[in-house]
C-alpha cells in the first residue's frame, strides 16, 4: 500500500468505523441513556475508540506487518482504543459537568489515546526483543500528535452538534462520523509526514508498496515472517537481507548464504553497507528504493 492510499483509507475506514459505532450505540440502547450523562459519554467514547482504533490499526498492520502479526496489532489497537475512548469520554463529561469546560476536550483525549494505540505493538515488541525503542516511541508520538489534532478538529463540531436539542439522534450520527474521519485522517497524515525513513517497492511483488522503517531491524525476504515480503520470486531467499538502524543511520546487510544483494548495482559483501536517501536496492528481481528525511544539522 502506498502512503497516499494509507492516508485516504485511514480517513475513509475511520469514518465508516464511527458509523458502525453509532449503530452499536443505537442497537444496545446506549444512545437512549438519560439517567447518567457521564455513563453515556463513557460508553459512547469506548465504542467509538474501539472501532476507530481497530480501523486505523488494521491499515497500519497492512502497511507494516504480515501474517498473524496483523491480527495481533488489530486486537491490541481495538482493546486500547476501547479503554482510551471510555476514559476520554468519562474525563470530558466530568470536566464539563463540574468545571464547565467544553465537552470537546474529552474527544481530544479520545483522539490522543487512539493515536497512541497505533504504536503500542511496536513498543511492546521493542521491549521484548531488546531492540532500540526510539523508533517505536517516535511512531507512538506521531500518532499522539495526529490524534490530538483530529480530536480537536472533529471534537469541536461534535460538541456543537450535541449541544442542539433538535434531531439529537441524527446529530450523534453526523458528529461521530466527523470525529472518526478527522481522527483517522490526521493520525494517517502524522504517521506519513513525520516519518524518518522508508522503502518503496519499485519493481517486483506488488510494486508501489511503501514500508515505514519503525524498527532497528527490518527483515526482507520470501518468508511470511519478514517485514517486507517479496513473494513469488525463487531467486530471493526466505530471509534475504536486513535494514539495520545504528547510531541514527541505516545500513543494509545481506542475511543469506545464497543469493545476492546489491546497492546501486554494487554487491553487498560480508559487512553492512551504509544507505543514503535515494539508494536503489536490488534483491533477486525486486528493486527497492530507500528514502530518508533530511536530518537537521
Amino acid at each position: 500500500m502506498s502512503f497516499r492510499l494509507f492516508i485516504y483509507y485511514c480517513a475513509l475506514a475511520s469514518g465508516w468505523a464511527a458509523f458502525v459505532a453509532w449503530a452499536i450505540v443505537q442497537v444496545t440502547g446506549i444512545g437512549r441513556i438519560s439517567t447518567s450523562l457521564t455513563l453515556k459519554a463513557t460508553l459512547i467514547g469506548g465504542v467509538l475508540g474501539m472501532m476507530v482504533a481497530a480501523a486505523i490499526g488494521w491499515l497500519d498492520a497492512l502497511l507494516n506487518a504480515v501474517g498473524f502479526q496483523r491480527f495481533v496489532r488489530l486486537s491490541l489497537c481495538a482493546g486500547l482504543g476501547l479503554l482510551g475512548g471510555a476514559f476520554g469520554g468519562l474525563i470530558g463529561q466530568l470536566l464539563n459537568t463540574y468545571l464547565g469546560l467544553p465537552i470537546f476536550i474529552g474527544w481530544i483525549l479520545v483522539g490522543v489515546l487512539i493515536g497512541a494505540s497505533i504504536g503500542a505493538f511496536d513498543l511492546i515488541r521493542a521491549f521484548q526483543s531488546g531492540d532500540g525503542i526510539r523508533p517505536a516511541i517516535k511512531k507512538t508520538l506521531n500518532g499522539v500528535y495526529g490524534g490530538f489534532l483530529g480530536g480537536f478538529v472533529g471534537g469541536l463540531p461534535f460538541g456543537l452538534l450535541m449541544g442542539q436539542e433538535t434531531s439529537l439522534n441524527s446529530n450523534l450520527t453526523i458528529g461521530l462520523v466527523i470525529l472518526g474521519v478527522c481522527i483517522g485522517l490526521l493520525v494517517g497524515l502524522a504517521q506519513v509526514f513525520l516519518k524518518d525513513a522508508w522503502i518503496k517497492v519499485e519493481e517486483g511483488f506488488r510494486p508501489g508498496r511503501e514500508l515505514l522503517l519503525t524498527k532497528d531491524e527490518v527483515t526482507i525476504g520470501r518468508a511470511e515472517g519478514c517485514d517486507l515480503g517479496l513473494f513469488k520470486d525463487n531467486t530471493i531467499e526466505k530471509l534475504h537481507a536486513r535494514i539495520l538502524r545504528k547510531n541514527n543511520r541505516y545500513m543494509l546487510e545481506h542475511a543469506s548464504e545464497n543469493g545476492a544483494t546489491f546497492v546501486n548495482d554494487d554487491l553487498v559483501g560480508d559487512r553492512p553497507v551504509l544507505l543514503h536517501s535515494g539508494d536503489s536496492i536490488r534483491i533477486g528481481q525486486a528493486v527497492l528504493s530507500f528514502r530518508e528525511r533530511q536530518k537537521r544539522k
